[in-house]
């Protein structure tokens, strides 16, 4: 209790009482620091008491952040009013996104060996059609068409990014050397094409333009070999 007193011009004394209650003061916590990525959108922070008010930049009394830019931002929260005002601040890391490459797009035959992808930063993970999670693609799993493959890095603020190429695997020509035949044991030449144009022939007796010459009786393969505009290369025997 604490006492008025008073005393008036005409030497009249008075006092009044007043009653002073003293509560234990409530800190205000905003919580402890952290970091989020720049994609996380809308954050809610939460302090205590629950009543409280947040303010800083571009947040919301009730605690809502949207990230936009990297930054590192002090946000204070405040409980209570007059003598029993109380504030407390925490910080919060805007990390950016980590910068991604999964390389150039690239074709290959399907029958071509296998391929090592290599993606930026190295540690990240790849998924797709025909292609293992340390990037090694193989066509032939894959087969024939166009594949978008996928490279995923997470990083030390555990932000994530992906990046996309694409691989096209390619048929293999169908050459065509044509049907078996039968000829004579003679020194004479004859000539055989194969389909498509463009190929070269080979085997025993056989030059490269298609020019068989007899030299003895017996079987004989002889080959047409071609590649095509994609590099991819077949062969059919006659």
């Amino acid at each position: 209790d604490v006492y008025y007193h008073y005393t008036d011009v005409n030497g009249c004394y008075n006092e009044d009482t007043l009653a002073i209650t003293v509560d234990p003061t409530v800190y205000a916590d905003a919580g402890i620091d952290f970091e989020v990525c720049i994609d996380s959108g809308n954050i809610s922070l939460s302090g205590l008491p629950v009543s409280g008010t947040w303010s800083g930049s571009t947040i919301t009394s009730s605690g809502v952040y949207v990230t936009s830019v990297v930054d590192t931002l002090d946000f204070v929260f405040t409980y209570g009013s007059g003598n029993c005002l109380t504030r407390d601040t925490m910080e919060l890391i805007i990390n950016p996104l980590p910068v991604v490459d999964a390389g150039l797009d690239f074709a290959v035959c399907v029958d071509d060996t296998l391929q090592t992808l290599i993606g930026s930063p190295l540690g990240g993970i790849w998924s797709g059609a025909g292609v293992s999670v340390s990037g090694i693609f193989s066509p032939a799993t894959a087969q024939v068409g166009v594949h978008t493959l996928t490279y995923y890095y997470l990083d030390s603020n555990s932000c994530d990014q992906i990046d996309t190429r694409q691989v096209t695997v390619n048929a293999l020509p169908t050459p065509n050397a044509g049907l078996d035949t039968n000829i004579c044991d003679q020194m004479i030449g004859v000539n055989y094409v194969g389909s498509p144009l463009g190929g070269y022939w080979s085997g025993l007796g056989m030059d490269s333009v298609g020019i068989f010459m007899p030299f003895n009786v017996g079987t004989y393969d002889v080959y047409y070999h071609y590649t095509d505009v994609n590099g991819c290369y077949n062969e059919d025997t006659l």
